[in-house]
């Protein structure tokens, strides 16, 4: 059950982490609403967070992923009272997410998800020690995010620019 937990919290967090480092190897512009010294403090806690949770499976991973996500939730509310429904940049600058009560909620609900966890000891048979199993199971989850958060909108843009340039030819091909 940790496991199933573990990745149904951080997926969401990895996801940000791989667009965040994807458009900086890029140069891609940053929406994020704060300044870009908060984004990349953000980032590494997200990381550093998501490494917890792998690398020492403890209740206490787990309560800081949870603050992390409450903070979080904290911090939109925080920007849409001052700057309004801004794009958030959470997901990178190819998918346009905007601040709102839905990400709030959704921040809400994976803070409770982590601290659900972290009210159940019985799920973490080690105690304080450190998994190399974790550790693999997190690049897994790594390449995973990566190819949902590059790969997948790169093939529906390549599709758009393929139809894009077919469309012209389309009745000669429908002839054969």
């Amino acid at each position: 059950m940790y496991e199933l937990v573990a990745i149904s919290v951080t997926l969401p967090m990895l996801l940000s982490v791989v667009s965040f480092v994807w458009s900086r190897i890029f140069g891609d512009p940053d929406h994020f609403p704060g300044s870009a010294r908060l984004h990349v403090q953000l980032i590494l806690s997200q990381a550093v967070s998501i490494t917890l949770i792998y690398c020492f499976p403890s209740a206490v991973s787990f309560l800081i992923l949870s603050v992390l996500y409450f903070t979080q939730g904290l911090g939109v509310a925080y920007f849409i009272r001052i700057k309004g429904r801004v794009d958030c940049g959470c997901l990178g600058p190819q998918i346009n997410s905007k601040l709102g009560w839905p990400l709030i909620l959704f921040n809400l609900v994976m803070g409770s998800i982590g601290l659900a966890a972290y009210s159940n000891p019985d799920w973490f048979v080690y105690g304080y020690s450190f998994t190399i199993t974790g550790l693999l199971m997190e690049g897994m989850l790594l390449l995973l995010a990566l190819l949902i958060m590059v790969g997948v909108p790169d093939a529906l843009h390549a599709i758009r620019l393929y139809r894009d340039i077919a469309a012209p030819h389309y009745a000669k091909l429908k002839r054969f």
